[in-house]
């Protein structure tokens, strides 16, 4: 069986790539971290050639980790980090997957509306004042796009999306683990008395909306499974060690996704879960009292508070709307326009609203069509829900149904459209969850 492999033209092809691109990278000039980055990430994408399947996993498997390279200034070449390195081998791979695999390629409407807010965006290259930046957007939003057709393309069966969820789920430890370093350390982001932890990611916020998908599956395995599995406790305790991780984030806003999420859930189906949950909450919240001034601050009308911040940011931004209300500033351009326009002294520039986000850099037209695609994709899953016959499929489509509601009730305040590490697992997930057909008949998986 090795010697075949050994033998094979097309193996040999790759491994001369993978000699080569490592020797080069070797001979550079560039930092010992940048060079092993460098190595590791050719060799996971030469890898990934040999089963697209696997590649595709291990590429949603390592997003989440690469920010920690970022945010430790280890890889930097030439302006590019190594997001953008990462992003450019997960288009290159996307291409290859798509050039073989054309033919099983069916346009749905999830996919033509993502193409349709694609071109939108490329015709803003036209009157951008950022071409860099627009392109950057750009290339972001293209690997988005792909994660829903590689999706689409990879995942063949039952066994397939199985294992894509755990690959997500278990995604999610890594950051987790840093996190929690940074909690015992005492050396997460520093606001106030507050240690908020922030993980492999570049912000808190960022950490905190990504760990509520593998939650949300963790949860959905839990519930899914027979109790008397040893599996079904290690999905439990995956649930409470992210909440707990969440927690830790101090950030409200996934509180709130979180919330809507477990509470749509009882309703709907688990009840005693919903209970559970709920007190374990409500007994974090009374226990922890840095939990209960950031979520008291909601109801207090305290001037410092970033609801307030937020709000006037919010009222700053429309009025720079009215400017280009139609075709916006360009794609990638909304934190450069508030920037422009509003002194530094008021904090961040990013908008903390991805409906005014876009609309700063697509106008009117683009985010129509990016609501078009979100209340497409909210009919697909309700009509999966009750058109699909095997329970766990069911299931998870009333679970996907419910976490995008709550994730985009919560983009109204927050910059979840620029968590690309979540967005690369959520329209993926979408992507496979679509791929297999519904069924005609009670058969079970």
């Amino acid at each position: 069986m090795l010697h075949k492999i050994v033998n094979n033209r097309y193996f040999q092809i790759i491994l001369l790539i993978f000699l080569i691109g490592t020797i080069s990278i070797l001979f550079t000039s560039l930092g010992n971290s940048t060079k092993l980055i460098l190595i590791l990430m050719l060799f996971t994408f030469i890898a990934s050639l040999f089963d697209y399947r696997k590649g595709f996993f291990i590429l949603l498997f390592l997003r989440p980790v690469i920010d920690l390279a970022t945010t430790q200034n280890w890889f930097y070449i030439s302006g590019f980090n190594i997001n953008l390195i990462f992003g450019a081998l997960l288009i290159i791979f996307s291409l290859i997957v798509l050039a073989i695999n054309y033919e099983n390629l069916k346009i749905n409407k999830l996919i033509a509306i993502w193409g349709l807010f694609l071109l939108w965006s490329f015709a803003s290259l036209y009157y951008s004042f950022n071409i860099y930046e627009s392109l950057r957007e750009l290339a972001r939003y293209t690997s988005i796009i792909l994660n829903l057709v590689l999706g689409f393309l990879l995942i063949k069966n039952n066994k397939d999306l199985r294992d894509l969820i755990k690959i997500i789920i278990w995604s999610g430890l890594i950051p987790s683990l840093v996190a929690l370093y940074q909690y015992l350390s005492y050396s997460g982001f520093i606001q106030g008395n507050v240690n908020r932890v922030y993980g492999t990611m570049t912000h808190p916020n960022m950490l905190a909306f990504f760990i509520i998908l593998p939650i949300t599956l963790a949860i959905f395995i839990f519930l899914n499974i027979r109790k008397e599995r040893v599996e079904s406790y290690i999905y439990l305790f995956l649930t409470i060690f992210y909440s707990s991780i969440l927690i830790i984030t101090y950030t409200r806003g996934a509180y709130v996704v979180l919330i809507i999420i477990l509470l749509l859930l009882g309703i709907l189906k688990f009840r005693k879960f919903l209970a559970i949950a709920g007190l374990a909450l409500l007994l974090v919240y009374l226990s922890v009292l840095p939990i209960q001034e950031r979520v008291n601050t909601i109801f207090i009308n305290n001037q410092s508070d970033s609801i307030n911040w937020r709000l006037k940011l919010y009222s700053d931004s429309l009025s720079y709307i009215g400017v280009h209300p139609v075709i916006g500033y360009g794609v990638g351009l909304s934190e450069n326009v508030i920037a422009n326009n509003r002194d530094f002294r008021l904090g961040a520039t990013e908008p903390h609203n991805d409906y005014i986000l876009l609309t700063l850099e697509n106008g009117i037209i683009g985010l129509g069509i990016y609501l078009l695609l979100i209340l497409t994709l909210i009919y697909q899953l309700f009509q999966k829900y009750l058109k699909e016959e095997r329970p766990r499929l069911k299931m998870l489509s009333i679970f996907l149904l419910i976490f995008t509601i709550a994730l985009h009730i919560m983009s109204g305040g927050d910059n979840i459209l620029s968590d690309t590490s979540l967005e690369w697992q959520y329209w993926a997930l979408i992507g496979a969850l679509f791929a297999l057909p519904l069924t005609t008949n009670n058969q079970q998986e």
